[in-house]
């Protein structure tokens, strides 16, 4: 789908994305400032949420709850109504400069930073709390688009990207293991992919990389979008979507996993 057809003059920049169980799909709209939904067809439902601010990722917490990372150095909860209104139920102020979200556990929450001596910090509906002392990742602190992270369940892993060394980082606690291959250039987003992997947005390859959590290259596949920019996964690993960020071609991509 052409990204402006979600509507307005303003081009849009869908910075995040994520599915709700019963497969709607959730974008947050950075430049618009806003959240929307969609159906299975990339249809717009209801009417967007708007912020004050810049929202920058997404996260699905239950059925109906959802964590967006904003600018401002907050994290707001959001609840969607089974009709796709939204509405704001909590806003977390936090000390610190985040970008992407995804789930640890039900509690508790793992987000990338910036301007930040710890490039991944974890907090809960309460604020930041103290945690990932412990991991290797690299002794550097990174500013606004230059990492992003996730977090894999059944192998209990962190993953960082890096998108200026074009390397991934995953981490399960045990150690530490620094991917690089020349499939992954500019990494930005990655997401949990089927069978506890990895997929990857590889910016200056136009590509999805798709990665085990010991470093081994599964495949990469080319997308039809310049730039892919953030992605994300239904529950069941079915459908699989991509949004870009050339504002020249501004696409959202959903693509079915065989």
């Amino acid at each position: 789908m052409d990204i402006k057809r979600i509507g307005g003059d303003e081009k849009p920049f869908l910075t995040g994305l994520d599915f709700l169980p019963d497969g709607r799909l959730v974008a947050v709209d950075s430049w618009k400032c806003q959240c929307l939904i969609m159906n299975h067809q990339l249809q717009r439902q209801g009417t967007p949420y708007k912020f004050n601010t810049n929202p920058l990722d997404v996260v699905c917490l239950s059925q109906a709850e959802l964590a967006v990372t904003m600018r401002n150095k907050a994290v707001c909860l959001l609840y969607v109504s089974p009709d796709n209104s939204i509405s704001l139920t909590k806003k977390i102020n936090i000390a610190i400069d985040v970008f992407s979200i995804c789930c640890m556990t039900q509690t508790e929450l793992v987000v990338s930073t910036h301007n930040d001596a710890r490039p991944m910090r974890m907090i809960t509906k309460s604020g930041v709390v103290p945690g990932f002392d412990h991991l290797l990742f690299p002794s550097k602190t990174y500013q606004l688009e230059e990492s992003r992270c996730t977090y894999i369940q059944s192998t209990n892993s962190l993953v960082l990207t890096d998108r200026l060394a074009h390397t991934l980082y995953i981490n399960d606690k045990v150690k530490s293991r620094a991917i690089t291959d020349d499939n992954k250039r500019q990494p930005r987003a990655a997401c949990v992919g089927p069978g506890g992997t990895v997929l990857v947005c590889s910016a200056a390859k136009n590509s999805i990389v798709h990665v085990t959590v010991d470093g081994t290259i599964l495949g990469s596949y080319k997308v039809d979008v310049r730039w892919p920019y953030t992605l994300c996964i239904n529950k069941d690993r079915s459908r699989l979507v991509v949004s870009g960020c050339d504002i020249d071609m501004s696409k959202l991509l959903m693509y079915k996993l065989l």
